[in-house]
């Protein structure tokens, strides 16, 4: 039964779901219903792969995703974002809630069209900026660019544009938030941190040096409470911690100093 009888051969193929044909000189070899339940079980196992019948999806973790050929430009970029930010928040140890803020803000920037005619990277970047000022984790500008692809120009100027876009009411960054961990990065007294704190709340209390980078305020805090408390850090050390220039600090310096006489007369 497994030969032709005319032939003598052993390759066959199958037809119409019930004959049996000589591949070698087409003989009908049997014309019964072969394996029907075969058939069926086979239909069946493809009929719960619905990836099969989806051209250019792609199965992962039980859910179906399209295929990159497949998705907008939209998708791409928010595509391109997410997996940006996981990187970013890889680096600095972000926690969740941060990572999900950062994410929900850039698919806003995206479905606003703010994107259009800017620098898609500086926004993804300003994106996890904000989250992490939304969330009290506060990160200085020159961190977050750090072994980026863009500068810290770069990323205040996205900044900015997100909140004028998406109407954000974002506070900058505190200079007394930044104050425990750049101290214990230069090893500071607690004396010193104290005296910090309250040149900090002084400048704020006076509403002085309002548009300066709070950086910049809490380098010349630091220098100035480092030399009252005998605890005194040079201003290379200090922009070196920090990410500022002498320059800077040296300016920085005058300015309070020109308060702090200010307040003595």
């Amino acid at each position: 039964m497994n030969k032709c009888p005319e032939c003598g051969s052993i390759n066959k193929i199958y037809a119409n779901n019930n004959e049996q044909i000589c591949r070698e000189c087409g003989l009908v070899v049997d014309d019964t219903i072969i394996a029907q339940d075969t058939i069926n079980d086979v239909q069946r196992e493809y009929a719960h792969q619905p990836y099969l019948a989806t051209a250019g999806s792609q199965v992962g973790d039980g859910k179906i995703f399209k295929s990159l050929w497949l998705l907008s430009t939209r998708e791409k970029n928010l595509k391109q974002g997410n997996e940006t930010i996981d990187m970013i928040a890889s680096k600095f140890h972000l926690t969740q809630s941060v990572i999900q803020e950062s994410k929900l803000i850039f698919k806003k920037v995206l479905y606003t069209n703010t994107t259009i005619g800017r620098d898609i990277t500086s926004l993804i970047y300003a994106s996890v900026y904000i989250a992490c000022l939304l969330h009290g984790t506060p990160k200085t500008a020159k961190e977050i660019t750090l072994n980026s692809e863009i500068n810290i120009v770069q990323l205040m100027r996205g900044y900015r544009t997100i909140k004028e876009r998406l109407e954000m009411n974002v506070q900058s960054v505190d200079p007394i938030d930044l104050l425990p961990r750049f101290a214990s990065k230069l090893e500071l007294k607690q004396e010193t941190i104290n005296k910090a704190t309250e040149i900090i709340m002084q400048i704020k209390e006076k509403n002085i040096l309002i548009g300066c980078k709070p950086e910049s305020i809490l380098a010349g805090a630091i220098y100035l409470a480092g030399i009252e408390n005998n605890d005194i850090r040079k201003q290379r050390q200090i922009s070196y911690a920090i990410g500022l220039t002498e320059v800077t600090i040296r300016n920085i310096i005058r300015e309070i100093k020109s308060i702090q006489n200010n307040n003595d007369s």
